[in-house]
């Protein structure tokens, strides 16, 4: 049986290690009877190695006598990162790399990797693209190479940003094929989502998104970029659209192109639409002023000013290239 191996150095983040070492030993039924991995603590010492909570762990090896042969290296982030005592763990990820075994690395050990180097030719990330730029300097090159996710598997290495150790945990059990992806997922699931949500009964419906039919939908996704600054992925060809505004989003598709999918004509509201809006919130009555005004510059047609309701809320309208409705509003009057 192979093992993993997990470096700990003083004051490790305790929350960082436990769902995948639980996930290597047990499955949904307990125990497993035949584990593929086994779970080996390295450090710096055989002294027990305290973490950010108090706990204290023993070591099973050193860095001087961990195996040659093993399927991972786990560095478990924490505030030891920032000491020498993070020089001892270098020769063991150089040597890993340099074998392709798989390495993982959470939090300010992903801030370390970058300080050495190691995250320049692969897909990463780590707690923002301002610490590994701080921690890694002339070292660091592959700001590119940054994605903004909980976690990142690329190439046999695993990096994640502190908050992230579910998804790590998830990534590091797909690369190292510990169960089926199906069971992975569960796994993830049952502890990202709990007990309660996740065995609930089902609603009959969840919602979607709302859909916008569009004449023209490049000037469509250029104006709402623009003015509020949605994101897509759209490469200007396809007929559907998805734009993004954090974790919301609305999709676009043209009016011809979905009167030839379901072969039916409609008839279609001419100049501005009282049908539907997309009302948004920004932070504070200043904010809707100020976006109000930004919307107008990117072409927005202009229908009600900003305006403070009797029931609290500034709000104004604006419409879009197809005259549909944009409510800007806060019910937060600010300083």
């Amino acid at each position: 049986m192979k093992e993993i191996l997990y470096v700990l150095l003083n004051n490790y983040a305790e929350h960082e290690i436990v769902f995948l070492t639980t996930a290597i030993k047990t499955g949904e039924m307990g125990f497993r009877e035949d584990p593929k991995y086994d779970n080996k603590i390295v450090a710096s010492s055989m002294e027990p190695v305290k973490s950010v909570g108090g706990l204290r762990t023993m070591p099973d090896y050193t860095f001087d006598t961990m195996p040659k042969d093993y399927a991972a290296l786990v560095l478990i982030g924490g505030f030891g990162w920032f000491t020498p005592e993070a020089d001892n763990v270098l020769p063991c990820v150089k040597d890993a790399l340099t074998k392709g075994k798989i390495v993982g690395a959470i939090c300010n050990a992903a801030s370390w990797m970058a300080k050495q180097g190691f995250l320049n030719n692969i897909k990463h990330t780590g707690n923002g693209i301002q610490q590994l730029q701080q921690w890694g300097g002339e070292n660091y090159t592959n700001e590119a190479g940054y994605i903004n996710e909980q976690a990142v598997s690329d190439d046999n290495i695993v990096t994640a940003n502190g908050s992230g150790y579910l998804e790590f945990t998830r990534e590091l059990l797909k690369v190292l094929e510990n169960d089926t992806p199906e069971m992975i997922e569960r796994y993830y699931m049952f502890n990202k989502v709990g007990l309660v949500k996740l065995f609930s009964p089902q609603p009959r419906f969840m919602f979607n998104t709302i859909g916008l039919f569009t004449n023209d939908n490049k000037a469509t996704v250029d104006f709402y970029t623009k003015a509020f600054g949605f994101t897509t992925s759209w490469d200007g060809v396809q007929p559907n659209v998805e734009m993004f505004l954090g974790e919301n989003r609305i999709i676009l598709f043209p009016r011809n192109a979905f009167e030839q999918m379901v072969s039916k004509k409609f008839q279609y509201p001419e100049g501005l639409n009282g049908t539907v809006e997309i009302s948004l919130d920004v932070p504070s009555f200043a904010d809707v002023d100020k976006e109000y005004e930004n919307a107008l510059k990117y072409g927005a047609t202009y229908i009600l000013p900003p305006t403070t309701e009797p029931w609290g809320q500034r709000t104004c309208y604006v419409a879009d290239p197809d005259g549909n409705l944009i409510e800007i509003g806060s019910f937060v009057q600010g300083v």
